[in-house]
């Protein structure tokens, strides 16, 4: 049976799942659609179908593949939830993007990465929570990079509507060697080791987190360091915000 590919950039939709006095977190989604021009692409029209059955009170869909080399179909279910919009349809969607899930589409979407973006917020009229100051303001994401063996994300880059650059996780992996090869080789030059933060920074990380240890180390975890000594000076304002997020969520 052949793998499925994970999600490009242009695959995956981004939205907000909360909005706080300092910014908004953002979520990774995936859409029908994008399930369907996927088991296409790697099955084809007539390599695979999908059908609805209703398990008490629950819509649950049933992707099912054809395997060639059995002669077999092979069925992943699951059930959906319904949206406020349109409770049916919305159902009937989100059935089917968790059996896509179950098949193998867009699983890399479950890595547990925290996206925070500071950006203007103005408390509702109701004076209950804030909205963006900018309804229309949108995110997408800019640049990924999936490692296909353990199904996570390790690099990951989330652009604005005007496209600058406002959040990045993790590191991207060097080119292999092959790549390498149908480069031009730049000029070598001596590498500069990247500095570390100070202890004054140190200090006022902790003070953002208002003592929380447990949050700091969370952080920390999320990009790859086990002590605040480690901290380079280019991730500092990154962990500073998710750590500042953290405490007023």
């Amino acid at each position: 049976m052949q793998k499925i590919r994970p999600l490009r950039a242009d695959e995956i939709e981004v939205r907000v799942g909360q909005v706080t006095a300092k910014g908004v977190s953002l979520l990774l989604y995936k859409d029908a659609r994008c399930d369907k021009r996927i088991l296409d692409e790697v099955f084809g029209l007539t390599g695979w179908a999908n059908c609805y059955s209703e398990i008490k009170g629950n819509l649950y869909c049933s992707i099912m593949i054809y395997d060639p080399e059995t002669g077999m179909w092979i069925q992943k279910q699951d059930c959906g939830v319904e949206t406020y919009s349109d409770k049916e349809k919305g159902e009937a969607s989100d059935a089917f993007k968790r059996a896509g899930f179950a098949v193998g589409i867009g699983r890399e979407l479950y890595t547990k990465i925290f996206i925070f973006i500071k950006v203007p917020t103005k408390k509702k009229e109701s004076g209950k929570g804030y909205e963006l100051e900018d309804p229309y303001e949108k995110w997408s994401v800019a640049d990924i990079y999936t490692n296909e063996k353990t199904e996570k994300i390790e690099y990951l880059q989330i652009a604005d509507s005007k496209g600058n650059i406002v959040f990045t996780f993790g590191k991207k992996p060097q080119a292999t060697k092959s790549e390498q090869s149908s480069k031009v080789v730049p000029m070598k030059t001596e590498k500069v080791e990247e500095k570390t933060i100070t202890p004054a920074q140190r200090k006022r990380l902790f003070t953002i987190g208002n003592g929380n240890n447990e949050v700091v180390k969370r952080v920390l975890e999320r990009h790859g360091y086990e002590k605040t000594e480690q901290i380079k000076m280019s991730d500092y304002d990154q962990i500073c915000t998710e750590v500042e997020a953290e405490i007023l969520m």
